[in-house]
């Protein structure tokens, strides 16, 4: 009988954990879209007023769908890493927007991808979850690849070559906060909480950019034809980081990790297609080298589950 139980236990942990690899491809297969939706929108909006505009529509979203405002009093360490939450989550939102201005987009998401790197180191130090030295290396060989990324870049682009790379810092830790929460909130909760915080802070910064005249923070006219791509980029905002979410519920941090090299898939298509983009040597090959880590890490998490 207590056999019996035990593998009924195990049996749902590991089938909710395939549930939750298979949310976090899909997520990290449409996260590109709000790239590209950023780069158009780039062309007549600020970064920080493209940040605002998504975390606003991503807050109504998420209003909309629980048909109510979201819990706003919870005890004070969760508040202030729900916060915390919303203020490295919006500005690695600001930092990719900001590069994108001046990047294609499989580029800057080739960039990107030292997050995953970032993101196994921190939850080894602060979250205590375990990685194997073979996850470590295979992570550090596409970061190599990130830097062979950036050599072209940097040549033909100058600062805002580093600019993903700060927006990946941001999100690591985003994610990170993320994770240690899962017990304590519900993924829907947290993302509306994380919107809501999100649209006052960048509401703020908005108000210092104005009063002090800063172009990356000023508020520029919004055109009719931008208002679609707004909402469309404020629905993908409120599915995606749902989807991540939920996904970091379901497994630990270093396992989602290495599904966001699935992003470059997606973001090479939509930059040819909407851009005409397509990258040149160096990027590729760095791309690969990315690649081929990622899928060398999946195959590991799925030999170790056999196990």
């Amino acid at each position: 009988m207590h056999n019996s139980s035990v593998y009924h236990r195990v049996k749902n942990y590991s089938d909710s954990s395939q549930f939750g690899i298979w949310i976090v491809i899909l997520a990290m297969l449409l996260f590109p879209s709000l790239d590209v939706l950023a780069k158009l929108l780039a062309k007549t909006l600020s970064p920080v007023q493209i940040s605002f505009l998504r975390v606003l529509c991503q807050a109504l979203f998420f209003v909309v769908v629980m048909r109510k405002l979201p819990r706003l009093n919870y005890p004070i360490k969760l508040t202030l890493n729900l916060i915390l939450c919303a203020i490295f989550m919006n500005t690695g939102i600001i930092l990719m927007v900001w590069g994108l201005m001046y990047l294609p987009v499989a580029n800057a998401i080739a960039l990107f991808f030292v997050e995953p790197l970032l993101l196994m180191l921190l939850s080894s130090i602060i979250l205590k979850e375990k990685s194997s030295p073979i996850r470590y290396l295979l992570a550090f060989i596409g970061l190599v690849g990130a830097m062979i990324v950036i050599r072209p870049n940097w040549q033909l682009y100058g600062w805002p070559a580093i600019l993903p790379i700060g927006c990946a810092l941001c999100f690591a830790i985003y994610l990170l906060i993320v994770r240690s929460t899962r017990s304590q909130v519900s993924t829907t909760q947290a993302q509306a909480y994380i919107s809501l915080a999100g649209t006052v802070i960048l509401g703020l910064v908005l108000l210092v950019g104005k009063s002090f005249d800063i172009p990356v923070l000023n508020w520029n006219k919004v055109v009719p034809a931008d208002y679609s791509l707004i909402l469309m980029l404020g629905f993908f905002a409120t599915l995606t980081h749902w989807l991540m979410g939920k996904a970091l519920t379901l497994n630990q941090a270093n396992i989602v990790a290495p599904f966001r090299y699935l992003e470059i898939i997606s973001a090479t298509a939509l930059g040819y297609l909407i851009f005409n983009d397509i990258p040149d040597l160096l990027t590729w090959i760095g791309t690969g080298i990315i690649l081929s880590s990622g899928l060398l890490l999946m195959r590991l998490e799925k030999q170790e589950k056999q196990q």
